[in-house]
């Protein structure tokens, strides 16, 4: 009859050992904190938390509430426009702009009397161009202005108004740029003209009553 050897028992912690080593996994887990609990990400949480919270509930209430959303876009982009408008006199996305137009006093400021001085000298229209020079006490050399940048010399590629203010003693001061090419409308621009003129309001309406050309200016390269 063989007898078995008894099987040996298995090794037993201590019970202190065991917590030493719970309390050892416990201390080092904790010491290591995710990227979402450092103090900066704590930080960044508290300010962008209520922003982003209160963005989902106004979508959530724009879903719901459709028609109203719609309403209150309206009323803001109308209540926009309509200052804009009365501000500048200009439509949103330059719709119904006139840069002739000065929205002066309920009147164009003598924005039309400039256009019309403009393209005559475009022309080399020097009549039209004295009887616009008439209320100037010194007006320019209009046929010497005419023998040199008309349309005859160069072309006229764009007109632009450069700004426009009301003085105090109500005249009114606006400057021009006028670019001009002598190789046609596709050609490179070789130089420009800065023009001021001077308009007020008179008994038969909005006249010139100064213009200074200043000299011609080559484009740079």
């Amino acid at each position: 009859m063989i007898s078995s050897s008894p099987s040996p028992t298995p090794t037993r912690q201590p019970p202190e050992k065991v917590e030493q080593e719970k309390e050892k996994n416990i201390s080092s887990t904790s010491a290591k904190k995710r990227a979402g609990q450092t103090p900066i990400a704590l930080f960044l949480k508290s300010i962008f938390r209520p922003i982003l919270k209160g963005l989902y509930y106004l979508l959530r209430g724009m879903r719901s509430h459709k028609l109203v959303t719609l309403v209150m876009i309206v009323l803001i982009l109308g209540s926009a426009t309509a200052v804009n408008y009365f501000k500048t006199g200009q439509w949103p996305l330059g719709i119904g702009y006139d840069q002739y137009n000065f929205q002066i006093n309920g009147g164009n400021g003598g924005g039309e009397k400039i256009s019309n001085w403009l393209h005559a000298l475009r022309e080399g229209d020097v009549p039209t161009l004295q009887l616009l020079d008439s209320f100037m006490s010194q007006p320019p050399d209009v046929q010497g202005m005419v023998n040199q940048f008309s349309k005859q010399h160069f072309t006229w590629r764009a007109i632009n108004r450069l700004s426009v203010s009301e003085e105090s003693d109500t005249t009114i001061d606006s400057f021009w740029e006028v670019d001009l090419s002598n190789t046609g409308p596709g050609g490179p621009v070789v130089g420009y003209l800065v023009i001021h003129f001077v308009t007020v309001a008179a008994q038969q309406g909005d006249v010139i009553v100064a213009v200074d050309v200043l000299p011609f200016r080559a484009a740079q390269a």
